[in-house]
């Protein structure tokens, strides 16, 4: 079974990648974004850690057992167990996003649209079913499933209107595409019923910005909450009591030679004293920071404990990894994964990598969806905004000629590498996507097919070659 991630677009300037969790073991994810050689990045303009906290949200959260949810919602006593009701919901509404999600993906990805949009189509009809038999008889519970029904709404309802918009959609058999437009009346009928409609006015950021808050309040009492702590730090102390002690002994050393030498007190011995304490401190950090890099190579950056947010029980274990590496650093296999697009061996690469183990027990009562949201709106601020104009000449029956002009966006593209392993496999799988990026955000996100070997090709290298790709990526 490939690994395969769905991805989305979420904003201006975010992507986002999605895959299910659902056999114990280690899941083992790496993203390479290659930049381009124009784009000014480093260290210094966006470290490391900024990435990790500021352009990456790695989350998990429990979707429940597929089949599970009937059970569940069949035995009554679940009600009296608030918050057992909103987490067996908030699972059930999980998963139903994700499978939308999983059928938005594959309509971008073909021709014939009918089967999938009837796909998604009857599964709306049956969550909404299932949801509004559902009485609760606690008013927190019924608060709860009022914003889940106002969100489903929604949320069905901004689907097939994108449906509707594609141009395919014409072409549709005439009892599907009436089937979909009977559903949405339905739907804006029940709104009516139930007093939903004061949650759909306003002016569409409003609308947009309210559905968002109830999808985080939904997604509360299932989302994982991470416990992060960041490792190295007993090294860094190590390596800074050693560099002291390094130092002041050469300073010390050079002190005694210089009192022996002149025993009288002049200005010149205190400016020579001055300037080695100047230049400690110059160099210091510095090499504290180098010795501290060199040792942590390969190691893990950060260690995340995942837990339930109610009942503080940790469900999994993450390691990541984060480090800017050059093209030529990379193992063979991944620097030509993006094909003759990246030949420049000084190219950066910004390099994540985490390591998933999810407990057991948890798995066997739920699966775990794992998100990836990338922002790159910090690279994009890199990118210049360009001056320039396109001056075309177009020539009217009317006025005879004139001059239009047209102002250009600067874009650049960048090329993002993933690489996923499951358990119980020993061979890895790779998507590759093209993402054209202006000042303003994301303007173009496409899928392009790796130059990744196949799992035949992985399991006929030597046993060198592995041992050298598993050192080179460490």
């Amino acid at each position: 079974m490939v690994d395969k991630w769905s991805t989305r677009r979420k904003g201006d300037y975010e992507l986002r990648l999605t895959r299910t969790v659902n056999t114990p073991g280690r899941y083992s994810v790496e993203l390479y974004l290659f930049i381009p050689p124009e784009t000014t990045l480093s260290a210094r303009t966006l470290s490391e850690q900024q990435f990790f906290f500021g352009s990456v949200d790695h989350s998990f959260g429990l979707m429940g057992l597929q089949g599970g949810d009937r059970a569940v919602k069949n035995d009554e006593s679940f009600a009296l167990l608030s918050p057992y009701f909103e987490i067996a919901n908030s699972s059930w509404l999980l998963r139903y996003k994700a499978s939308m999600g999983r059928l938005r993906g594959q309509l971008n990805n073909t021709d014939t649209p009918g089967e999938t949009i009837a796909r998604a189509l009857r599964l709306s009809q049956a969550f909404a079913q299932r949801m509004r038999e559902t009485q609760p008889s606690r008013d927190r519970q019924k608060r709860y499933l009022r914003q889940m029904d106002i969100y489903f709404s929604w949320f069905a309802e901004q689907f097939f209107l994108e449906c509707m918009t594609r141009d395919s959609f014409s072409e549709l058999d005439e009892a599907l595409r009436q089937s979909i437009t009977d559903f949405l009346q339905q739907e804006r009928t029940h709104r009516k019923e139930q007093d939903y409609l004061r949650d759909f006015q306003g002016t569409p950021t409003a609308l947009w910005n309210r559905m968002s808050l109830y999808d985080r309040l939904l997604e509360y009492p299932i989302s994982l909450r991470p416990k992060v702590a960041e490792l190295g730090s007993g090294t860094r102390k190590l390596v800074k009591a050693a560099t002291t002690m390094f130092i002041m002994s050469i300073l010390t050393y050079m002190l005694f030679n210089v009192r022996n030498a002149s025993e009288t007190l002049s200005i010149t011995l205190l400016l020579v004293i001055a300037l080695m304490y100047g230049v400690r401190d110059m160099v210091r950090e510095d090499m504290i920071n180098v010795i501290t890099r060199r040792l942590r190579r390969g190691k893990p950056r950060w260690r995340i404990r995942l837990r339930m947010p109610y009942t503080r029980q940790q469900v999994a274990r993450q390691l990541v990894w984060v480090d800017y590496r050059n093209l030529s650093d990379l193992p063979q296999v991944v620097a030509s994964a993006i094909g003759r697009s990246a030949n420049n061996d000084d190219a950066q690469v910004i390099c994540y990598r985490s390591l998933l183990k999810p407990d057991k027990d948890t798995l066997e009562h739920d699966e775990i969806r794992e998100r990836i949201t990338l922002d790159f709106e910090a690279l994009c601020e890199m990118i210049k905004v360009s001056r320039d104009r396109l001056y075309v000449c177009e020539e009217d029956e009317e006025s005879g000629f004139s001059v239009q002009v047209h102002p250009i966006e600067r874009q650049q593209d960048f090329h993002l590498l993933l690489v996923s392993e499951q358990p119980g496999q020993d061979q890895s799988s790779a998507q590759l996507w093209r993402l054209r990026l202006g000042n303003s955000g994301i303007v173009q996100s496409k899928s392009k097919e790796p130059n990744w070997p196949s799992p035949e090709e992985q399991m006929k290298r030597s046993w060198w070659d592995r041992i050298t790709a598993v050192l080179k990526k460490n």
